[in-house]
């Protein structure tokens, strides 16, 4: 270090607290940055950090491009400055000014005849019901007033535009709001009265809005409701609305709609009846804080605890919500005509238990195609209303199956007596092909494409047929091979897709997924009659994969293979074949859509960028798009255990979206106007849901496409249960871009952990593989590998990243997992939480990567990973300490006199121990600490054989209470600096030596402690060492520390640790931070919490 470093901000991404329109822009308010997004591509244009310290919870607009920034008790005036090349600046025309008391809401005055002047000053009303006349260029109080009701605000409203006209309201302490003019003050008090105040809240009041032209006043509040109030009226609520589930946050009336926002995570707009017309979804978990509207083009901007922003378009979100339901009827009439053209015979009256639907599907043209039960295929056409009649024939009738090519042009049919039959839609004169196929009825007919169709009948068996017409449309049955399903209960295909030429991809009513090979040898030709064919068993399965309900659908999309199940979750495969040549699928990563929503029938990909979902939550039918967080379609149909069919077409100049079922005995018809595009825009990506709770760096790159553009790819784990890869660009204004989201943990992720791997660990500058570990509640360790690779290319992205989920362990997977650890492993608690983990490679045996996990039942557990086998193998479970293990890592030594790999363990009891991963007994039935002290009378049952560390070599007692964090960097050869961070707000920096016996046993000694008892004002929650002089820490009271450390010649004692540099974090709630030098060479750390923050130390001022 040359001298003090200074520590700057990359980027930080955080809450969104306020929101306004300027135009084509959009001004937003994270943290103390204002940034400008581009409204129509939802680009981020610019970002200035405005208040310093101080979070934006307001954007006033005043002349021009004028703009007045305030938050907490910090205010400036900015300008947003567009040039003819639509290049874009916030320049600053006054610095920060920090008044004595909380900013709740500003107004512009105007005041003086000149422009200049004009809009010289500022109305402030302050948390102690006072209002500032302030003149913000000579930053001088011009006058200031007290209301009589003298108490603190939770929110207020200036109202007006002079000094003379301004009114006030105010929500108090006391649920009411209190209106005043400031410019009313009494001689005799000094104080202004109170001119009219309206009651009837049941909680504190939070937003408060005005609407001129109608004379209203909107309050809302924590007791969940919003009131109108006029002002013209008594002082009693005109209009109550309750519709949130949780507290009410802001508001605005527009002259016909109310909208309001909540914690509840939903945008809702209100008729002035009191009529809910919409709820908008899609921020994840958190609360909606900041609420825009662009009257002009009616666009809502909502912005979330999530970090995201979403824009909605309400006049198009209101045609949308026109819909029709009907339920129809079949026309016995149509039938007649048919079956007395198709018999010869006089046949008898149809009976009404013959029109009873039995399949329902629907066409890409609009028509509802129904098979009844007398065995006739109609056709229902949308709008006219009127039927027509596809097939009579009495083969059908009873029991039948149905499926309906993915061009719409042919419907492939199936019976109990194991008949084929495949009929032309739009060509009803056409023969029509049929094949007897099985000996007993055919389960199921699947279409995999317009040509290729599989029937699956009893035993297990799957035929694969070839469906072509001639010039004189006869369809052509040829078959092509014929499958055998694995034995199980319910064995008969749900779902197939033909994966090109690596093989046949099945799922069956089961819940498993087989995959088959086929050549030319196994293959029908044109003549064939399927005599000759064998069947073939599959060459790989992933038996129970969507549980016992089976799988719904399987698709193949950019390489990715897709399947879902009515277990609540999509998985995505990919297939590869092993050294023997033999296709095998691989799953990747697991997916839940949303909580509640088990029922999954199928995936559909209307673009690249749009995927949706299909499927039942409890009685209503959902379209749900995973990439906005929200449902696009829902009908109250009753629910899934029913036929069913959609489809989205045009008619006429617009799409209409069409579902139908049977519903009581009855065709139920439900059609909506479709408008994907302008459903909704996602300006800014959300992070999570929840707090922030641990951070890893994963990898560096330097960008292709620009010079000297730098970028990190990172791994975050929230209490949301989601583990994000994100790619954040450095020293550029940037937000971070959402590569995947994990989704396998089934409670809080509490750290995570990285290491190249063994397997794939390229270290070519393009691409990288790394093995990344989380740890969480529920005793949950997962094992995800991630691989990443630059691309050359303007239409692709820069980074392709995929992620493979390798193993698990804990009680993750549901009931039959918890039921082998049961009867395989130790009797963990479920409740026990796994508080941190590391890892490292075997010195030895590079294949294998060694992990350590801290629990909070005081125990440390080891395991071994084999990446080739996926093989995750515990190897002891040792009780360290008599209360919770909260941190754990590792110091690997290498030296020419040994090697060893040393494991640190910090507990709620503010001790560090410091153990010999090598060493170890074996213990039957209970495992004990080998050394007293403590812990000899903390037992462990186990059903199985584990062996647990020894003793531990040291002991260091350093803190009052609980070790947050751990570090250590080598100092000189065998002799280490170790650093740790506590709940008692302290740091500790020692010294430890390490050595070896004659008998190859290790030892470890503390030669020197220095201790700092304040280094923070609340509790230590990140360590790091940049370098052997150089710390980092941060703490929950929202400070960066650069501590230097001074160690003396002989590296036998400290000096003095000093601090070198602070900076001021805008997350709260601080809880991980790590560190990586990027390809530059510049340190980089970032922190977590309520959000992420990038930092670096200035290059200039950092010597490596």
């Amino acid at each position: 270090m040359a001298s003090d470093p200074v520590i700057e901000t990359n980027s930080v991404t955080v809450p969104i607290t306020s929101l306004t329109f300027y135009g084509e822009y959009l001004l937003s308010g994270e943290g103390p940055f204002l940034k400008v997004y581009q409204v129509t591509h939802g680009k981020l244009i610019c970002q200035k950090d405005v208040l310093n310290l101080a979070v934006i919870h307001g954007i006033c607009k005043g002349f021009g491009s004028h703009f007045v920034i305030y938050g907490q008790k910090s205010l400036c005036v900015v300008s947003i400055q567009i040039s003819q090349h639509d290049c874009v600046q916030i320049c600053v025309e006054s610095t920060v000014c920090e008044l004595k008391d909380l900013i709740w809401n500003i107004c512009w005055l105007q005041e003086n005849s000149t422009i200049e002047q004009h809009w010289s000053q500022l109305a402030v009303i302050l948390a102690h019901n006072s209002v500032v006349r302030w003149h913000w260029k000579e930053r001088l109080v011009l006058q200031h007033a007290h209301c009589a009701e003298n108490c603190i605000l939770y929110s207020a409203l200036l109202i007006g535009n002079t000094w003379d006209t301004l009114f006030v309201a105010a929500g108090t302490v006391f649920n009411q709001i209190v209106v005043w003019k400031p410019s009313t003050e009494q001689e005799s008090t000094q104080r202004c009265a109170v001119q009219k105040r309206y009651t009837g809240h049941q909680g504190v009041i939070f937003n408060i809005s005005y609407n001129a032209d109608r004379r209203q006043l909107c309050s809302v509040s924590d007791d969940r409701s919003i009131r109108l109030w006029s002002t013209d009226g008594a002082a009693n609520a005109v209009l109550v609305l309750y519709g949130h589930t949780a507290r009410v946050w802001n508001c605005q009336l527009l002259d016909d709609v109310i909208v309001s926002i909540g914690e509840d995570a939903t945008c809702k707009v209100w008729s002035y009846l009191g009529e809910v017309l919409y709820t908008f979804t899609g921020h994840k978990g958190c609360s909606i804080w900041s609420l825009a509207v662009d009257k002009d083009n009616r666009i809502l901007a909502t912005g979330g605890g999530d970090s995201s922003i979403r824009l909605w378009r309400l006049d198009e979100k209101k045609t949308a919500a026109v819909s029709t339901t009907d339920l129809v009827k079949v026309d016995v009439g149509v039938v007649e005509k048919l079956k007395l053209k198709r018999s010869s015979k006089v046949s008898s009256a149809l009976d009404i238990s013959d029109l009873t639907p039995r399949h329902v599907t629907v066409t890409n043209t609009g028509e509802v195609l129904v098979l009844i039960q007398c065995g006739a295929l109609l056709a229902y056409k949308l709008p006219s209303q009127t039927w027509r009649c596809l097939m009579y024939d009495p083969q059908f009738q009873s029991y039948g199956v149905m499926s309906v090519a993915p061009s719409k042009k042919m419907a492939a049919l199936g019976n109990i007596d194991g008949h084929l039959k495949v009929v032309q839609l739009d060509n009803i004169e056409s023969s029509a092909a049929e094949k007897h196929v099985f000996q007993g009825k055919v389960l199921n007919v699947i279409w995999a494409s317009s040509e290729d169709l599989f029937a699956s009948g009893p035993g297990g068996h799957l035929d694969w047929y070839k469906v072509t017409t001639d010039s004189c449309d006869t369809i052509n049955l040829i078959i092509r091979s014929k499958f055998i399903l694995p034995s199980a209960r319910q064995h008969w295909a749900t779902a197939v897709s033909v994966l090109a030429d690596e093989g046949i991809l099945c799922g069956d009513r089961r819940g498993s997924l087989h995959v088959y090979s086929y050549d030319s040898n196994t293959l029908g030709g044109s003549h064939s009659t399927g005599q000759s064919l064998q069947r073939l068993p599959p060459c790989h399965s992933l038996f129970g994969i969507h549980g016992k309900t089976g799988v719904t659908s399987v698709c193949l999309h950019d390489g990715m293979i897709y399947s879902t199940g009515r277990d609540g979750t999509y998985r995505q495969h990919i297939l590869k074949r092993d050294e023997e040549g033999i296709a095998k699928l691989q799953l990747l990563n697991t997916f839940k859509v949303s909580k509640g929503f088990q029922w999954l029938e199928r995936i559909v990909f209307p673009s690249d960028e749009e995927m949706q979902i299909l499927g039942f939550h409890t009685n209503q039918f959902l379209v749900w798009s995973v990439t906005r967080s929200e449902r696009l379609i829902e009908v109250e149909c009753g629910g899934g255990h029913r036929t069913w069919g959609y489809t989205v077409c045009d008619v006429g100049s617009e799409s209409i979206a069409t579902f139908a079922c049977v519903k009581a005995q009855q065709i139920f018809i439900h059609r909506v106007p479709w408008q994907l595009g302008s459903r909704q825009t996602i300006v800014k990506q959300a992070l999570h849901g929840n707090q922030v709770t641990c951070v890893k760096h994963l990898a560096s790159f330097s960008s292709i496409n620009e010079e000297g553009v730098e970028y990190a790819v990172c791994a975050t784990g929230s209490e949301d249960t989601t583990v994000n890869i994100v790619m954040l660009y450095l020293r550029r204004p940037s937000n971070p871009k959402i590569l995947h989201r994990l989704q396998a943990h089934i409670s809080r992720v509490c750290a995570l952990a990285s290491c190249p791997s063994p397997l794939k660990g390229d270290k070519h500058q393009l691409s990288q593989s790394v093995l990344l570990f989380s740890v969480g509640g529920r005793c949950a360790l997962q094992c995800w590998r991630v691989n990443l690779k630059q691309q050359n290319g303007p239409s692709s992205p820069e980074l392709c990243c995929q992620v493979e989920h390798l193993v698990s362990y804990g009680t993750v997977d549901g009931v039959e997992r918890r039921r082998l650890l049961k009867k395989s492993a130790d009797l963990v608690d479920p409740e026990t939480r796994y508080m941190d983990v590391t890892v490292w490679q075997d010195a030895v045996s590079t294949q294998t990567v060694h992990i350590a996990v801290a629990g909070s039942d005081a125990c440390v557990r080891l395991f071994d990973l084999d990446e080739s086998s996926r093989n995750l193998t515990l190897q002891s479970v040792t009780p360290c300490h008599d209360a919770c293990v909260l941190s754990v890592t590792h110091l690997s030594h290498q030296s020419d006199d040994f090697i060893a790999t040393l494991i640190l363990t910090a507990a709620t009891n503010g001790k560090i121990l410091i153990w010999d991963s090598r060493q170890g007994t074996v213990v039957n039935g209970t495992l004990e600490s080998n050394k007293g002290t403590g812990t000899s009378n903390l037992h462990h049952a186990l059903q199985s054989t584990h062996k647990t560390l020894g003793k531990y070599l040291l002991e260091l007692h350093h803190h009052q209470s609980g070790v947050n964090c751990l570090s250590s960097v080598q100092l000189h050869n065998d002799i280490y600096l170790l650093a740790s961070g506590g709940d008692d707000n302290s740091l500790s920096v020692s010294i430890v030596q390490l050595s070896r016996s004659e008998n190859n046993d290790v030892g470890v000694k503390c030669l020197n402690t220095f201790g700092l008892p304040n280094a923070h004002a609340a509790q230590v929650s990140g360590l790091h060492f940049i370098s052997q002089s150089c710390l980092v820490s941060t703490s929950v009271d929202q400070r960066i520390n650069l501590w230097m450390v001074e160690v003396s010649s002989d590296n036998q004692s400290i000096s003095k640790v000093q601090l070198s540099g602070s900076k001021f974090s805008h997350i709260a709630d601080v809880s991980c931070m790590d560190i990586w030098v990027s390809r530059s060479g510049i340190p980089h750390f970032i922190t977590s919490g309520q959000g992420l923050q990038v930092l670096h130390i200035a290059k200039d001022q950092y010597q490596s």
